[in-house]
């Protein structure tokens, strides 16, 4: 059972994982698996299962809300939807065999990745929308897709820290419909690929009773912290807080590394 003093962190953690995830059509997992690990120092499979958990529910919180502003591109979140099976089953099968150590590290140069992207790659900053075009890349979109379910089983991560720049920045998907087409698709990848990771690994790499009662108190605030986020999106200045969360990242990124090296 958890203590009272447990599942209030846990209520916070998921606050903040959630506001990132909404916010930046991330699924809040860049921030939840590392906490979990470092800072509850529970084992990084667990985290993983909490945070697939985790992310169906944020995930769906801020696309019933993208829904009503008319922000999903339907077809787009299909095709990813689809590409994203192969990657899940490929994913759920490398965690299953590979030491948390090893996990941590693939994590932290993850995000290294990422960061490096961010810096790199010029995308559109610009909040605007647009309709669905009627001809779209599928394989380029099933691909994306693939990845996301690989990264969502590997990791936890839901894949929109690689889904949300590449549609804006390759695709051309303004940066609020590939938020809000990331997000969709997480909510399909993510619930496929928990069912896949407590088959696989319940009972052998993660308790399946801790797994639900961590998710059980991270929840409310994922969920709560999305909601916000979405709601506030319109008047945030996106710019600088991408400029925060990446160096919060960076942070990040050096703990799992050192602690997956044993430093």
């Amino acid at each position: 059972m958890l203590s009272a003093i447990d599942v209030i962190l846990f209520l916070i953690t998921g606050l903040v994982a959630g506001s990132f995830g909404g916010l930046l059509g991330l699924g809040g997992a860049v921030i939840l698996v590392p906490v979990l690990t470092l800072g509850f120092g529970l084992p990084v499979h667990l985290a993983i299962a909490v945070s697939l958990i985790s992310n169906i529910f944020v995930s769906l919180t801020s696309v019933i809300s993208y829904n009503r502003k008319g922000l999903l591109h339907r077809k787009t979140i299909l095709i990813m939807n689809a590409g994203s099976i192969g990657g899940i089953l490929i994913g759920t099968l490398v965690a299953a065999h590979s030491p948390a150590e090893a996990i941590k590290v693939i994590f932290g140069c993850f995000l290294l990745v990422l960061i490096a992207e961010a810096l790199l790659v010029k995308r559109e900053l610009d909040l605007g929308q647009g309709k669905e075009p009627e001809r779209l890349n599928v394989p380029a979109f099933s691909v994306l897709g693939f990845f996301m379910g690989l990264l969502g089983a590997l990791l936890g991560i839901g894949g929109g820290t690689m889904a949300v720049p590449v549609q804006n920045a390759l695709l051309k998907v303004p940066l609020k419909n590939a938020i809000a087409n990331s997000l969709a698709t997480i909510v399909v990848s993510a619930s496929v690929g928990a069912i896949a990771y407590f088959i696989v690994g319940s009972g052998t790499l993660f308790s399946a009773s801790d797994a639900l009662l961590t998710a059980a108190a991270i929840v409310p605030g994922a969920v709560l912290g999305a909601k916000l986020a979405t709601m506030a999106s319109d008047r945030l200045p996106m710019k600088y807080i991408r400029y925060i969360f990446y160096l919060v990242l960076l942070y990040i990124s050096y703990n799992m590394i050192r602690s997956g090296m044993g430093w």
